[in-house]
């Protein structure tokens, strides 16, 4: 008895209290609304500037944009641009073109950053994504920052025979593919024949690079008072990285490197197409 009586009060503080509290702030309100994984919402966590409906909207939008997983996001934002930013000097070198496929690309923040920062005019990239919203979101920023060499598609990306008429329709080869933020809501199974369509789409010496949810320190929070863009409840897989650097050296993948946030919550994964 007492048990249930704790669960309902535990429920009743995440599902009524904390939910009304969240829809105060910027961050908490578009993940209650628009879904946790929209491209919009990390976009702001990207900016770090508290948004929210009066003071403590601002207040709670603050807490939140301060949590370990938001710092966490912002890291592996950085990660991924940093090893794409040197995939694409390395192919300068060989007077080759960075061509980029970014899978669930939200935004592309670290695309449309790599050229404001450095200028990376010897990349083109592709992004793909499945929501509307976000599609026209990156179109909206990429026009505004001036940043041409980024063109933004809707696409089905959870249909595994996407990459291969994708592929066939734009005569386009990638020499690197992104997957962030797709492979944590996939099963083992699912997430082995995606990245073996991955191999199968990349040109050879090509890279992929994606990240993973190791643990999250929100995920009683996300359970509790989120939902996905399409109203569905959560239902996220962490793995280690021994999981991921064992499949990709399995389907076909070398020069396999793997990092991690001082928490051990995200991890980063790269790993180049091999010829065997």
């Amino acid at each position: 008895m007492l048990k249930r009586l704790i669960a309902r009060l535990d429920d009743f503080l995440y599902r009524v209290i904390l939910k009304n509290l969240l829809q105060l702030s910027k961050l908490g309100h578009g993940c209650i609304v628009e879904g946790a994984e929209s491209g919009v919402n990390f976009e702001h966590m990207y900016n770090n500037i508290p948004e929210g409906k009066l003071v403590i909207g601002k207040i709670i939008d603050k807490i939140l944009l301060g949590l370990k997983a938001c710092q966490a996001t912002r890291i592996r934002k950085d990660e991924i641009k940093s090893i794409l930013w040197n995939e694409v000097r390395n192919n300068m070198l060989q007077n080759r073109k960075t061509k980029v496929l970014d899978l669930a690309s939200g935004g592309a923040r670290y695309l449309r950053e790599l050229k404001e920062e450095h200028n990376a005019g010897q990349m083109e990239s592709i992004c793909i994504d499945k929501d509307l919203n976000c599609v026209s979101l990156g179109r909206e920023l990429s026009e505004k920052e001036g940043v041409l060499n980024i063109r933004f598609f809707r696409g089905d990306l959870f249909k595994l025979a996407f990459l291969k008429r994708f592929g066939s329709k734009k005569k386009w080869r990638p020499n690197v593919i992104i997957a962030s933020g797709l492979l944590i809501y996939f099963n083992d199974e699912t997430s082995e024949n995606i990245l073996k369509e991955i191999y199968k789409a990349l040109a050879d010496d090509g890279i992929v690079i994606f990240q993973s949810y190791e643990n999250l320190d929100t995920k009683k929070l996300m359970r509790k008072t989120l939902a996905t863009s399409t109203g569905q409840s959560w239902t996220l897989y962490y793995r280690k990285p021994v999981f991921w650097r064992n499949l990709l050296w399995k389907i076909g993948f070398r020069n396999i490197f793997i990092t991690r946030d001082q928490w051990h919550m995200n991890n980063v994964c790269s790993g180049r197409k091999g010829r065997l």
